[in-house]
């Protein structure tokens, strides 16, 4: 009996001398930690410094206030640097910074990207929305902002590039809060247009390949220009200005006209006029037509009217 409660004593005495270690060494770690974190810390970019802060933690501010400022209303977690960036022990002679000042250094050399959900074309992020609903949306109103004007629609429109949303990292730049300011950013003008001023001797069909764009092309971009009569100091349009996205619409447009027997069968048709139904396929890019197809036209024609008799007024 007084063995087992001798060992037990021992066994006692032995796990107090454990915990006592392992407090003592706690708190060593923790002086250390405190000593350390109470030196100066140099931000380093790609492994330059950039900016040094008078203790650790205050380097630790810098880089949190930089991530959350650059990319407001975005989690802490969806926050990450293009660049690498690290924190090391300060040298002696470091000059020091206050908090304001190293994020504005810090802010001038890195680059914050976001995740979210971008809208990419042609796997170019253009636009990006804190969630894929708020995307989708967004592309829903793109279209619906081109077609304002379009009557009869023949189909859903679709865009000329390749257009989806992908989760990913965007630069802060490119997050939109609501599916307003992507819209917004969707329909400005990405690219200015290009337009060339006429010099003496220009002629439409040097220049079209001089630009790379077809005769045809250039004609209907300057639709009341003569292109085989170009005065010196005409504008004529080479690239309209571009977004960053481009919607194709197509409707359906009917129209009629007058319609006129052909010469060869004229004398056999005197004084019948014919009328012609026409419908076809308008295609538009962002709203504005670009091109139509015939895909039916039935022509009508009316009876020839009758000469008056002579010695009276019609």
């Amino acid at each position: 009996m007084g063995e087992q409660t001798s060992g037990r004593s021992g066994r006692r005495i032995w796990l107090e001398r454990m915990v006592y270690g392992v407090v003592i060494v706690g708190i060593g770690i923790w002086i250390a930690a405190s000593r350390l974190s109470d030196v100066p810390y140099t931000v380093v970019v790609d492994g330059k410094p950039v900016v040094t802060a008078e203790s650790l933690s205050a380097a630790k501010q810098v880089l949190d206030k930089v991530r959350l400022e650059r990319a407001s209303g975005v989690s802490a977690g969806a926050i990450r640097f293009v660049q690498r960036v690290t924190l090391r022990r300060a040298a002696k002679d470091a000059e020091l910074a206050e908090v304001p000042e190293a994020i504005a250094a810090v802010e001038e050399i890195v680059t914050v990207e976001a995740e979210a959900f971008a809208i990419t074309a042609d796997n170019t992020p253009v636009a990006a929305l804190p969630s894929k609903k708020d995307a989708e949306e967004t592309l829903r109103l793109v279209k619906r902002h081109h077609e304002r004007r379009i009557r009869n629609l023949y189909a859903e429109s679709t865009f000329a590039e390749n257009v989806f949303i992908d989760k990913r990292y965007v630069e802060i730049e490119k997050l939109c809060s609501s599916p307003d300011e992507a819209v917004r950013v969707l329909t400005s003008t990405s690219e200015k247009p290009v337009v060339h001023t006429v010099q003496r001797g220009d002629r439409a069909v040097n220049l079209a390949p001089q630009y790379g764009v077809a005769l045809s092309e250039l004609q209907r971009l300057n639709a009341n220009a003569d292109l085989n009569q170009l005065t010196e100091g005409d504008q004529l349009l080479i690239r309209p200005a571009k977004s960053p996205v481009t919607v194709i619409s197509k409707a359906l447009v009917s129209k009629t006209i007058t319609v006129t027997p052909p010469p060869e069968v004229r004398r056999h048709a005197r004084g019948r006029v014919g009328k012609g139904h026409i419908r076809t396929l308008v295609t538009y890019q962002n709203g504005e037509p670009v091109s139509e197809e015939i895909i039916s036209q039935i022509i009508t024609w009316e009876s020839p009217r009758k000469p008056a008799p002579r010695g009276t007024r019609e």
